[in-house]
Order: C-alpha cells, then structure tokens, then sequence
C-alpha cells in the first residue's frame, strides 16, 4: 500500500469521525430504568463501630441518601426513624428527623445525558452513653426510611379504522407490546393488546414490585396492616374518551388502588374505539400509567459499647 493511499484512507477515517461526533443524535430512551429508588447507608465512621461507656465517648449517627430513582421526593415525604436501642441509654438522642432539602429525581436530559439525583446527608446528633457497663454490650443501630415514591410507565398501542379487515395496516393490533417505566421498585411488565370488538381493543399489563423493600399505601406512614399493605394507586391515561379499567378500586374506570399479590397484580383495560378522536383514524396511542406508594426499607450496624475500666 502506497503512502498516498494511505494518507487517503486517514483523513477519510479523520472526516468520518469528525461527522460521527458534530451531529450526534440524542438518545430517544425515554427512562433510565431500573428498580432504583432511595439508596442509603451510614457514613463510615458514623455511628463508629466501638464506643466507651460512661460518657466518655460522645457520636453522632450520619446517613448518606441518594435519589437514584426517577421519582422526585419531597423532604416532607421521607421520614427517617433510627430503631434497635433504648434512647435513654444513650442520653435520648432525637430518633427521628426529616430532610432538610428535597431529593429530586435523577433523569435523562434532551441530549440523552444522564442527570444524577439529589444527594444529601442526614446526621443525629447527641448520642453518648452515660451509664456503666459491667462489661462490653453490642447494641444495634437500625435506620428505617417511609417515603412516598411512584413511577410511570408507558406503550403504544394500535387503534384502527376497522379492526377486523385484515389489510396493510400502520400497526398491529394483536400483539405483545414493549413497556418502557421509569426507575423505581414497582415496573409495568407484559403489556399485551388485542381486538375486543368491532369498534373496541383491550390491553392487559402486570404492576411488578421488583423491589426489596416493602409497599403500602400512599400516605400510611409505611404502616403494615393488611389494610394498607401492598396498595399501589394507579392512573390510567390514554387522551381518548371511553377508557376503563378492571382491577383497581376505591377510585374510578381509570384510577384508583390495587392490591399486589405476590408481588405483582394484572390489569385489564378496554378502550372504545367511536370516538370522534378515534373515528377514521390509523394510529398508534401512547397508553401513559402513573403509579405511586409508601415504600420501607432498612439498614442497620452494631455499635460495640466498651465499659471503662474504674
């Protein structure tokens, strides 16, 4: 290969790249994705893992929080409660405490970048343990978060002219469908559409916790009796008149709570079709699903308290 063509393939390769990155083409993922939420976790060293009684060791306990989910966060919404020891033994230190600022989502920008959530630090203060031990005593320091948090989730679904012709259509009508939702625990799975009628198509979907914590009903406190526990309300929007929907209660044909059952719980909807939005028509409509909860989860470390030696 001479020099010359080689020069040649060079500022090709050169030109190509230079086209590649001056009109890059933003990323139509509409979510992160994911069954991310609120991480947490202590701040090293906070509670430390070994202290001296009598007064003689004075703490804090810090939390590192993060949304990584895309669900923005309220401080008011999130109420962290630390739980496994006795206050008093440890000086009443306060045990309970909201945010002091909002956690707001993560999310994906018009250029298809990746924004990063709120991060933030909550710290007690105070704690200090003034009695005497007769020798050394691991307690346990248990951080316990109730947040509210939701998702949305969204597909396409076909709408025809005539539902039973059999002709070159724009869109198929009986088929799986892909769903795409928002990062949160709780993940709309197995969008499914057919036709129910000359003028009338049905969809179907599955509400998923793919979580590890635990759900309740939205403004419970995380409170876990079989009232509450495992409602999720839903809001079902498909911008064309005559929507309903079966599995939901205490709402309407679109709205309301439903109630997971080993985690997952499928929804039946019908949308009729004679509409004059829908008359004559072609078209794929985006089916929009909201959703929101009480969501709990845990984390927690021994703290070794040491007696002094008198």
């Amino acid at each position: 290969m001479n020099n010359k063509l080689i020069g040649t393939i060079a500022i090709l390769t050169l030109f190509l790249a230079g086209c590649s990155n001056g009109s890059q083409v933003a990323s139509v993922k509409s979510f992160i994705g994911g069954t991310d939420s609120i991480e947490f976790d202590f701040v090293e060293g906070s509670p430390p893992s070994e202290v001296f009684d009598q007064g003689n060791f004075p703490f804090d306990v810090t939390l590192n929080l993060e949304n990584k989910g895309e669900f923005d966060v309220v401080k008011d919404k999130i109420n962290v409660t630390l739980k496994g020891f006795f206050p008093p033994d440890f000086d009443n230190p306060g045990t309970t405490k909201n945010p002091d600022e909002n956690l707001d989502r993560s999310f994906i920008d018009s250029d298809g970048k990746t924004v990063p959530g709120t991060v933030t630090f909550l710290t007690f203060p105070g704690f200090n343990f003034k009695g005497a031990l007769p020798a050394n005593n691991e307690f346990t320091v248990r951080a316990e978060l109730c947040y509210l948090y939701g998702f949305t989730g969204q597909s396409d679904v076909c709408i025809l002219d005539d539902l039973t012709e059999k002709k070159d259509d724009v869109c198929i009508v009986n088929e799986k469908k892909s769903a795409e939702t928002s990062s949160s625990p709780v993940q709309i799975e197995n969008f499914e559409e057919s036709v129910a009628g000359t003028d009338k198509i049905a969809f179907n979907f599955e509400v998923v916790h793919r979580g590890t914590g635990a759900i309740s009903k939205r403004a419970s406190g995380c409170d876990d009796e079989q009232v509450n526990k495992d409602k999720v309300f839903l809001q079902i929007e498909s911008g064309i008149p005559g929507l309903t929907c079966s599995g939901i209660a205490e709402g309407n044909a679109t709205s309301g709570f439903t109630t997971l059952f080993g985690g997952k719980r499928l929804i039946r909807c019908t949308q009729d079709t004679t509409s004059q939005e829908a008359q004559g028509k072609d078209f794929e409509k985006k089916i929009t699903i909201k959703g929101d909860f009480d969501y709990k989860a845990h984390k927690q470390r021994n703290l070794l308290v040491k007696h002094t030696s008198s």
